[in-house]
């Protein structure tokens, strides 16, 4: 009887109440390595999410320039995937707590300048920023065959103040890029996406040597 009472209090002050009803198969499908960046452009680290229990939480580990590169870490001791999720610390206060986007990554609008929780491949240390895309492009396939010449401008499109204006060489491109008509680009965490008037789009991921047309999307396109 008092073994199983000793039992009940600690896993009552180990595991938070919002957390007990969450479904190990979630659990599961979170752990695992995360970047986690700052939403400037400077460079992130590696926090690796567990599914074992500890005081406020779930168990974490740190990359080892984690409190170099991001201070703030230093005392994060947990996370917790409760109304989002929260890395927190030994007396169970948020450090950081990030909100769900549609692309499954995590944002976190505070502190400035704000941070992002994103699977990333292991090359990639922090995110791209749209001052380092700026610029003349081309669109080519795997075997060097250039399908188009791009322009991403530095001003937004005509009506549009939440990307920037695309500029298409209409001289050598291929119908299947002048066919989306392509007006707009801008960054959507790792990906460079290129916006058409109709809905159309071109999503592209980041590689060690710049991009290359998202698997989902079908196709191999590199620019």
């Amino acid at each position: 009887m008092i073994r199983a009472a000793l039992v009940f209090l600690v896993l009552t002050f180990t595991i938070p109440a919002g957390a007990q009803g969450i479904d190990p198969a979630i659990l599961r499908a979170m752990a695992g390595s995360w970047l986690l960046a700052p939403m400037n452009g400077q460079p992130g680290c590696r926090v690796t999410l567990s599914t074992s229990t500890t005081i406020g939480g779930y168990g974490l580990s740190l990359a080892p320039d984690c409190p170099r590169l991001l201070p703030r870490l230093s005392e994060v001791t947990a996370w917790n995937p409760t109304d989002g999720l929260h890395l927190i610390n030994a007396a169970r206060r948020n450090v950081l707590s990030f909100h769900e986007s549609e692309d499954a990554s995590y944002t976190a609008s505070e502190p400035s300048p704000g941070f992002a929780l994103l699977r990333a491949p292991d090359h990639v240390t922090r995110l791209p920023m749209p001052s380092e895309a700026f610029g003349s492009w081309v669109l080519k396939r795997p075997d060097g065959e250039v399908v188009c010449r791009i322009q991403l401008l530095n001003r937004p499109p005509p009506g549009g103040e939440e990307s920037f204006a695309v500029r298409i060489t209409a001289q050598g491109c291929q119908s299947a890029v002048t066919r989306l008509k392509l007006v707009s680009w801008r960054m959507e965490m790792l990906k460079l996406v290129l916006y058409g008037t109709d809905g159309a789009s071109l999503r592209f991921v980041q590689t060690p040597s710049g991009f290359a047309k998202a698997p989902e999307e079908g196709g191999r396109l590199l620019i």
